[in-house]
């Protein structure tokens, strides 16, 4: 496993196990997943942000555009859309359950180990503890062509 310290604290990640993951997984916008209006426009709109947000997905073995529950929150008054996305990675935060939220350009990232019981209908089954979940509250463009 590879490790990041993130706000003090150690995150252990095993970056190979979750690409070959989600390298299996569809798209958020495909029908198997979901296939909604909102999950097509996140699913194009988040591969599209700056190099900083796609690095920071990266460096866990994420696919912004797979595996994640979608949430299209709100339109905000500037007319961009505020959307909520669940991912998950294999690994585990040392020594504390969560991560206070992580600012990273328009975004900000939470990570929680997760410590429920599997199946879980949030996880894909493939995927196993440990696990961190991991969460982006983020402002997409609502110009932004698909």
């Amino acid at each position: 496993m590879e490790q990041f310290n993130l706000n003090g604290h150690i995150v252990e990640v095993d970056v190979k196990k979750t690409k070959e993951l989600y390298e299996k997984l569809p798209f958020v916008s495909d029908k198997a997943h979901c296939g909604c209006t909102d999950c097509i426009y996140y699913a194009k709109a988040i591969v599209h942000n700056s190099l900083a947000i796609q690095h920071f997905f990266e460096q866990f073995g994420i696919d912004p555009s797979k595996e994640a529950e979608v949430w299209k929150a709100c339109e905000n008054d500037d007319g961009t859309y505020y959307y909520i996305a669940d991912y998950h990675f294999i690994g585990e935060i040392q020594g504390v359950l969560q991560l206070d939220w992580i600012d990273v350009e328009n975004a900000f990232f939470g990570l929680t180990n997760y410590s429920g019981n599997l199946p879980s209908p949030m996880i894909p089954e493939a995927f196993t503890p440990p696990i961190v979940e991991f969460v982006v509250k983020i402002n997409l463009p609502s110009d932004f062509n698909y």
